[in-house]
């Protein structure tokens, strides 16, 4: 009997999705620095792309998040990961995300990054990515390119995913 509950309890944990379902995992609302900060990291990487360059950008990291959006922010804060942040997220900037969030803000597609961060955080963003976890300028040519399969060229840069 106790050992028939023991599974009951097991599996309706596995069936609920453990402490979060898909569907509490969706409803999360960044606060808006986190919102700003990834938004900054689209226009600083991909602004020159527009808006396709951008939502790209934006897979990349919701693929990177598992597709959680409580993730999301932690990926963009992640050392090395996003050239455009290197000083901030490797601590050489004392004033962190500031700067990087204020130069953005200034950029024609700022309101556009924002849509977009908030289609990434609410579950609606089209992956155009091809499941994309990693992305580079065209012109470049790396040693971590070797071991991932290019998906697709958007703009100025060529996305991969692992092989």
């Amino acid at each position: 009997m106790k050992s028939t509950r023991v599974f009951l309890l097991a599996a309706s944990f596995a069936l609920l999705g453990g402490f979060f379902s898909a569907n509490e995992a969706r409803a999360y609302t960044p606060d808006p620095w986190e919102r700003q900060v990834v938004a900054a990291t689209l226009i600083l990487e991909a602004s020159s792309d527009g808006e396709q360059g951008m939502r790209a950008v934006m897979a990349v990291i919701v693929n990177r998040a598992n597709g959680n959006p409580r993730h999301i922010y932690r990926e963009v804060r992640r050392p090395w990961q996003f050239s455009s942040l290197n000083t901030a997220t490797t601590r050489h900037n004392p004033r962190g995300f500031a700067d990087h969030v204020r130069r953005a803000s200034r950029d024609r597609n700022w309101r556009l990054a924002l849509a977009i961060v908030d289609d990434g955080y609410a579950g609606r963003l089209v992956d155009i990515t091809g499941g994309a976890t990693h992305f580079s300028l065209v012109s470049e040519n790396t040693a971590w390119m070797r071991q991932m399969r290019q998906t697709t060229v958007i703009g100025s840069h060529k996305f991969f995913a692992a092989r």
